[in-house]
């Protein structure tokens, strides 16, 4: 009833928000929850500093999950109006990695007031991503919003922590000199490998939705222009980093992207998608791979053909997908190098 305004604004509301105040306060935590949900509505006349920092207080008394779920979300409807106060209750509140409902309200602080707290701590999760796969996970899912065009310091902010991420992910990668395999490895080290594998595919994947490639796919307006120009200029130094582990999926995720964000720059996009698939991997076997790749080689033959037959780094870049694709049987790329054979004197 709190949270209607015709009984908020009426004369039985200093009668309904002391019930309120009283039930925040009940033994059992149903009641609690079922109050909760009028935490801010009993703090309506005040600021929203003093409104978060009362609602913080009742959060951090709390030890019941379901009515901390429910308070979580008192606080966060005031974290744009007061980020200060927001940060500094969670402060008090996080210790160790958080769930993935507070590291949304976390991946905000950081991302757009920038508060202390939460981007000292969010900084910290993203150099050190083996330390704290699950709330990296969290953050870099959270991004994805952040990550869309128009360009913003939110959105520059959320590639730089991508970026760092995606660089300490591949150092994870290849601490162990390429030598990947069971035998060799203790579970806890390929433990590690496939965490860090599981935050390259996240990041790529985020990155993926973000730049507006699979709303393109299924028929839908994305964005364009500019915005799009300045969305690859953020997007391809961390998708190449995801790409270098040299894993399937994520060399997937980032030659979609690469290819869908190819128009903007067709010679970087070109050499980007080289660059991301190795001559002697499993991926240029898949038909996942080939289904991708092979239409975008046969749009820069008949649409870019002075990059990809006149440019000594374009020649390069296309001989090497092609070869590597022809080698690794795909029938649609043997037959596009005979039909250019050109391309391989």
């Amino acid at each position: 009833m709190l949270n209607r305004p015709e009984w908020r604004d009426s004369d039985h509301c200093p009668a309904i928000a002391r019930v309120v105040s009283a039930a925040l306060h009940d033994a059992n935590p149903v009641v609690r929850m079922q109050a909760a949900y009028a935490a801010r509505a009993v703090h309506a006349d005040a600021d929203a500093a003093h409104r978060a920092a009362a609602v913080g207080e009742l959060l951090l008394a709390e030890r019941d999950t379901n009515v901390r779920m429910v308070l979580l979300d008192q606080l966060a409807a005031d974290s744009a109006a007061a980020p200060a106060t927001v940060d500094a209750i969670l402060e008090r509140l996080v210790d160790g990695d958080p769930d993935r409902q507070v590291a949304g309200i976390l991946t905000y602080l950081a991302l757009v007031p920038r508060t202390p707290f939460a981007s000292r701590l969010i900084e910290r999760w993203c150099a050190d991503a083996s330390a704290h796969p699950q709330a990296v996970q969290s953050f870099v899912q959270h991004a994805r919003s952040y990550l869309r065009p128009p360009a913003d310091a939110g959105q520059i902010r959320a590639f730089r922590l991508l970026d760092t991420t995606a660089h300490a992910v591949l150092a994870q990668w290849t601490r162990y000199a390429g030598e990947h395999r069971a035998e060799v490895l203790s579970d806890d080290q390929l433990a590690e490998l496939r965490g860090a594998a599981g935050t390259a595919d996240d990041i790529a994947q985020q990155i993926y939705f973000a730049s507006g490639a699979f709303d393109d796919k299924r028929g839908r307006q994305g964005p364009s222009g500019d915005d799009l120009t300045g969305f690859a200029d953020l997007a391809f130094p961390v998708l190449a980093k995801c790409a270098a582990l040299r894993h399937p999926h994520s060399i997937h995720q980032a030659v979609e992207t690469m290819i869908f964000l190819a128009p903007v720059d067709e010679a970087r996009a070109l050499h980007g998608v080289a660059e991301a698939i190795p001559a002697d991997g499993p991926y240029a076997s898949e038909s996942l791979a080939g289904d991708l790749v092979i239409p975008y080689l046969q749009r820069l033959l008949a649409e870019q053909r002075p990059l990809v037959l006149h440019d000594e780094r374009g020649v390069a870049s296309f001989r090497h997908l092609l070869a590597t694709f022809a080698v690794a049987g795909n029938q649609a790329a043997l037959t596009l190098a005979y039909t250019f054979a050109d391309v391989f004197r």
